[in-house]
């Protein structure tokens, strides 16, 4: 676990991005974090494509050996998210190999603390061998998609992971579920966009279940992207258009044409960079906790 300040990476300088409010306008797509999922197997089976977009994100969060991943993968995945530079994300979800994560599953409270702190100490005892630290916690599957829906369970996930380390940012769909978890727990979040998703007009991902959940054309792909970077806006499966509030995208190797996708969008967001965070306290009797809220680049 960290006990000192993270220290500055690639030579550049940390520097805090002012809080943007929801109604501001993204008007450029400076500072955001472009992540990836890396060894999302097991055993002999591997996810095709997962490597061929790492030289165009900026971290990648790699599967705990729940949902997916064992030890073996996840070593490989470390090798290789050091060798571009890439910050380290753990990818946690329910323990379901079956059902890839994607079953509904409920724990309660405590059988889901316990799940996520073995998922992070299997992960970091493994980093520590490479001399380098896990930066961010992404959920995955049924997990991440409780967090849009039941704050309770967001707040669980955050509260491990505050326990676990308090410079941890969580990543999860960008909303105010995240906002209030992040508060609850005093660790900062990042809300997160997908490009090849659809979302209802609330501004939550339609369940993979649905018929247009996925958009299926690397066109379709590339322009809700750069909607998404020039306007902080996504059309939803109704016609609307809907504000999101984010500070990282996420990529993955299952979507048409998935490396020329990658590598356009980076050329969307040239200084796209990891993201960094400092645990801070919280006060409940602080009238104003809006600037606490989000994970910003360095």
């Amino acid at each position: 676990m960290r006990r000192t300040r993270p220290q500055r990476t690639r030579g550049r300088e940390q520097a805090q991005v002012p809080y943007q409010p929801k109604s501001a306008k993204i008007l450029v797509a400076h500072g955001l974090d472009i992540n990836t999922n890396l060894g999302e197997g097991f055993g002999h089976y591997r996810i095709e494509g997962e490597s061929d977009l790492l030289p165009f994100v900026t971290s990648a969060n790699i599967a705990c050996g729940a949902h997916a991943g064992d030890p073996v993968l996840m070593e490989e995945a470390l090798e290789e998210a050091r060798y571009y530079g890439l910050a380290i994300g753990a990818h946690i979800g329910y323990p379901d190999l079956a059902g890839f994560g994607r079953r509904e599953l409920h724990l309660s409270a405590n059988e889901l603390r316990a799940s996520i702190l073995y998922q992070l100490g299997a992960l970091a005892g493994l980093t520590k061998t490479f001399g380098i630290e896990i930066t961010q916690v992404r959920p995955h599957g049924f997990l991440y998609r409780q967090i849009s829906h039941d704050v309770r369970v967001a707040v669980t996930v955050a509260k491990a992971l505050a326990e676990f380390d308090k410079w941890l940012v969580l990543i999860g769909p960008a909303g105010p579920n995240l906002l209030a978890a992040g508060d609850k727990a005093g660790i900062r979040v990042a809300g997160e966009v997908f490009v090849d998703r659809v979302y209802d007009a609330n501004g939550n991902l339609l369940p993979h279940t649905h018929t247009r959940a996925i958009l299926k054309s690397s066109r379709e792909i590339l322009n809700q992207a750069a909607n998404l970077i020039g306007n902080g806006m996504v059309t939803a499966a109704d016609g609307a258009n809907v504000r999101i509030d984010f500070q990282t995208i996420h990529l993955h190797a299952r979507v048409a044409e998935a490396k020329l996708v990658a590598e356009q969008i980076r050329q969307m967001v040239p200084d796209a960079r990891p993201l960094t965070s400092e645990p801070f306290t919280v006060d409940e009797h602080e009238p104003e906790l809006e600037h606490h809220r989000l994970a910003y680049s360095e």
